[in-house]
């Protein structure tokens, strides 16, 4: 199972819980079968492009917003990647985020 499936079924579901919809009422909205809807959910399926649409549609959300899973990373993966980031960065991004983290922790 690809990860991308896994996270875009995850952030599916993120946001469909969110709107207060169950699976089936999901399905109804889509006129995706439930089992489907359950299946993209879990990450065996990846929508087509339509039905991808439609699912945005129903949760009234543009499409891409649905790929926009960056807060399932898990720490290790998070505290990777900005440490990637603050290398490459100059010394006035470097003061901006010291000021940004100070704030945050105080």
């Amino acid at each position: 199972m690809s990860e991308l499936k896994k996270l875009l079924g995850k952030r599916i579901k993120e946001i469909r819980i969110q709107k207060n919809l169950t699976q089936e009422q999901l399905s109804e909205l889509t006129n995706i079968g439930a089992s489907s809807i359950s299946k993209i959910e879990s990450g065996i399926y990846h929508p087509s492009d339509d039905n991808l649409e439609k699912i945005a549609q129903a949760l009234d959300i543009e499409p891409y917003k649905l790929y926009m899973c960056g807060h399932f990373k898990n720490i290790s993966q998070l505290k990777k990647e900005l440490q990637e980031k603050i290398d490459n960065m100059d010394e006035q991004q470097l003061r901006l985020i010291s000021k940004i983290v100070n704030c945050i922790s105080e």
